[in-house]
């Protein structure tokens, strides 16, 4: 006999952090979830354990990806639950070519595309589709009459709400994960400093700076990716802003390493070359001559070199920045696969524009407190 509070998912384990948290938001709202470690192979007791979860469940989640329908363990989890006449829910999280025997298979179940949409509109759809079969959703805010009325109205046509006041609340949350990430990467970037050169006596400026500028730089690049997220602010949490703080704790050293080196490396003036002929002057005029030329092209090239290397100083911050904004991207995807193209561009966009913020307020904080201790 099924238990009608059962929800079995099937799932590659590759996909593992997005099913936890389908899973997790399942069981808020009432549901028991039984979860399928499809590609662990086990032994036959596990296996039979399996079939008997299928066989006991009231709704059968099939979680599609490339892997889950790669794998044999998936397969029969999926011939169990045709096998014993379940409600089959095909969760599209990853855009799969479906074999023809699988697809035939799912015929006649309808599928929720979560890379379609923000993943809350999704889960509102599947929780709906769970309370028809009689699942117990007793937490449920999506199935509120006021969140069920808004999701018909949207089936129907009606533009997606932006939700702003989620949006901006989550704002501080991205600067709170940058400017933890940049006091890491100032603080390694210290260490690397006094490695090749003294110590120096106000180490606590480098990263007080970095904290100071990441927060500034994170509030930008905060405004730009909840702008383009504005959609899915209430699926955005604390989960996808920490890995700011991997990003630009771990990778920041190593690529800030390779802007130093490539930016010191880009531009050598020669000055000596340029230097005047003194073969018809005499030693006064040519001590005169090169002394007047050793200063204007001094200050020339000098001018030159500090304006050439600041505009390259912030360009590959810049596009240090948007690499970044790309693993943010990558990773906010794995939890809401339902990240467009244009979407993930004003991301990356205000996290290149973040960071070069986020390098000038660090070095002004810097210079300041180097004055002032």
């Amino acid at each position: 006999m099924a238990n009608k509070d059962l929800v079995f998912i099937s799932y590659s384990h590759r996909d593992e952090e997005f099913v936890l948290r389908l899973s997790t938001d399942l069981e808020n709202r009432g549901a028991q979830v039984w979860l399928d470690r499809g590609d662990i192979q086990g032994g036959e007791q596990w296996r039979r354990s399996i079939e008997r979860g299928v066989q006991a469940c009231a709704a059968f989640l099939l979680v599609i990806s490339p892997d889950a329908i790669g794998s044999k363990y998936v397969a029969e989890e999926i011939g169990y639950a045709l096998r014993y006449r379940k409600a089959i829910f095909p969760l599209v999280y990853r855009r799969t070519n479906i074999p023809e025997a699988i697809s035939r298979q799912l015929e006649g179940f309808q599928f929720l595309d979560f890379t379609q949409g923000g993943y809350a509109t999704n889960l509102t759809d599947l929780l709906l589709g769970l309370q028809r079969l009689g699942v117990p959703l007793h937490a449920a805010q999506e199935l509120s009459p006021s969140e069920l009325a808004e999701r018909r109205r949207q089936r129907l046509g009606a533009p997606v709400r932006a939700q702003w006041g989620a949006a901006f609340l989550r704002i501080p949350g991205w600067a709170l994960a940058w400017a933890i990430g940049w006091a890491l990467l100032f603080t390694v970037l210290l260490v690397i400093n006094a490695y090749f050169n003294e110590p120096s006596n106000t180490i606590i400026a480098w990263p007080v700076g970095g904290f100071a500028g990441g927060l500034l730089g994170g509030l930008v690049a905060g405004i730009f990716t909840m702008f383009a997220l504005r959609h899915n602010a209430v699926s955005i949490g604390w989960k996808h802003m920490s890995s700011a703080i991997r990003i630009w704790g771990l990778i920041g050293p190593i690529a800030c390493a390779g802007v130093i080196a490539a930016t010191l490396a880009f531009y050598e003036p020669n000055i000596a070359s340029q230097a005047p002929d003194c073969s018809t002057l005499g030693l006064g005029e040519c001590f005169a001559a090169g002394f007047a030329y050793a200063i204007g092209a001094g200050i020339a090239y000098g001018l030159a070199l500090a304006f050439v290397m600041i505009l390259l100083v912030l360009l590959a911050v810049f596009l240090l920045g948007a690499l970044a904004g790309w693993l943010a991207v990558r990773r906010i995807r794995r939890l809401e696969p339902g990240i467009l193209g244009r979407q993930s561009f004003w991301v990356i966009s205000g996290w290149g524009i973040g960071a070069t913020v986020a390098v000038i307020a660090a070095v002004t904080v810097m210079a300041f407190l180097e004055q002032a201790i």
